[in-house]
């Protein structure tokens, strides 16, 4: 089968199903960083609450010169086993030694290796360091992963059944990161932010390489199919993909609606302990249904996208996101359930943030690489990578930093009225309100359906001519 065959053939749900199980470990990983890091190094540690939203987000600046130098080298690779999976395989044991020394800093083993390191106690360096290279490892690992997920398939349709099962693994693991609490607290009464993240970093260093190991060998990585041209460097490639206008919008677009789940994400726990006045046991079991329940509305949403489109789903799951949050700061004690209720329903409008917004920006490759003749996936997913992270840690650090000047003190149990109500705002309304800054960049989306299959027309056309 030569190359271009080979890259029109549908994409099996076996390959479909291995390639997404890689996401598993790695989501596992994304969550505890949002809810547990925070609430640890600032209760448990005694570092300031704001100093480590401030860190986390300080964290982010290498990835301004590290996604793009690894997303151009990634597209001009070449080895016997594909351009993407020898990064894969480079980072993995970065992420997994990272993950280990900022999620169990009290280890004997993450004490050895920092004191042989030089540090002393665990403090905002220590933090700032691991960190820094746990996101260095998500680089080297998950920015190909993906460059190599938008490459699978050159369908419209089909590249959204990739990324649904990529982030529907991707949720399973999310819901595995709730789960670990959960029964750590319930069946072996060990709760609290410690032994959660303990229980996951355990679980991620056994099930990374074990889970990563078939896709690498079984699922498919498509050679390029346009010539490839004397490489860029990274300033000019970024100043390439940022003339690309549907791609400037959507990333910009993007940042919004990351920014706002990672807000809210940052401060579930806040607001149902302090707040609420709840137990961990409850906030568990509560943040366990939120994921379930966004993870069972992907098929929903991607069954509206196959009707309007992807970019209005997107606008359709914000508006939904923002009228189930406003109810959020009506509520307090006495109201488990009410609030358990609606954040169900509001939890249900995530996936089409997530999962659709990554499809779109594989589409946008297409026009890039109908425009040059280059395939610059790496690239492209590089800055996607960039902003994701930066959003995430943007997120961190509005909602940590502005609980903080309204007064709120995790350790304390006598937080002001002003103070919780800060942590209810910054929870619900003010993400609802980022959200929505996307709402008019999508409507209008240039990149639809019939443009897409119009632009792999002519690309395709053009690869049989130069064949």
């Amino acid at each position: 089968m030569n190359d271009q065959s080979e890259s029109r053939a549908p994409v099996g749900r076996i390959q479909m199903a291995l390639y997404g199980l890689v996401n598993l470990p790695t989501s596992i990983v994304g969550l505890p960083i949002a809810l547990y890091i925070p609430a640890f190094y600032s209760q448990n540690l005694g570092l300031s609450l704001a100093a480590v939203g401030a860190l986390i987000a300080l964290s982010r600046i290498t990835d301004v010169v590290t996604d793009p130098l690894i997303g151009i080298v990634s597209d001009r690779w070449r080895t016997r086993f594909g351009r993407r999976k020898p990064w894969m395989v480079i980072g993995m044991p970065l992420k997994v030694l990272s993950l280990w020394m900022l999620f169990v800093p009290d280890s004997q083993f993450a004490g050895t290796l920092w004191a042989m390191l030089g540090g002393e106690t665990i403090n905002n360096l220590y933090l700032f360091v691991w960190i820094s290279l746990l996101y260095l490892g998500f680089t080297l690992v998950d920015l190909p992963y993906r460059s190599w997920g938008a490459e699978m398939s050159l369908d419209y349709d089909e590249r959204s059944k990739v990324t649904g099962w990529r982030e529907a693994f991707g949720y399973g693991g999310t819901l595995t990161a709730l789960v670990v609490p959960l029964v750590l607290a319930t069946v072996f009464d060990r709760p609290g932010a410690a032994n959660a993240l303990l229980g996951v970093a355990t679980l991620v260093v056994v099930s990374m390489p074990v889970l990563m190991v078939p896709a690498l060998i079984w699922v498919r990585e498509l050679p390029p199919v346009v010539n490839i041209r004397p490489a860029v460097n990274w300033k000019r490639g970024l100043k390439i993909v940022w003339s690309n206008g549907p791609y400037r919008r959507l990333v910009i677009s993007f940042v919004f609606l990351v920014a706002a789940v990672s807000m809210t994400a940052s401060l579930s726990f806040f607001f149902v302990a302090s707040v609420m006045e709840e137990t961990f046991e409850r906030y568990a079991i509560f943040i366990l249904a939120y994921y379930l329940a966004s993870s069972a509305a992907i098929p929903l949403w991607f069954a509206i996208s196959n009707k309007i489109g992807k970019h209005r789903t997107v606008v359709l799951g914000i508006l939904w996101l923002s009228l189930w949050s406003a109810f959020i700061p009506l509520l307090g004690p006495g109201h488990y359930w009410l609030f358990f209720a609606i954040m169900m329903l509001k939890g249900s409008a995530v996936g089409a943030l997530v999962f659709l917004p990554a499809s779109m920006a594989a589409d946008v490759v297409d026009l890039d690489t109908l425009r040059t003749g280059e395939q610059r996936t790496g690239l492209y997913f590089s800055l996607w990578g960039m902003v994701n992270k930066g959003a995430v840690a943007l997120g961190v650090l509005i909602a940590t930093s502005g609980v903080a000047w309204f007064g709120f003190n995790p350790a304390s149990d006598t937080n002001t009225e002003t103070a919780k109500l800060a942590v209810a705002c910054l929870y619900s309304i003010i993400p609802a309100l980022l959200a929505c800054v996307a709402l008019p960049l999508l409507w209008k989306y240039p990149l639809t359906r019939e443009r897409q299959q119009r632009m792999r027309a002519h690309i395709e056309r053009r690869n049989e001519r130069r064949a």
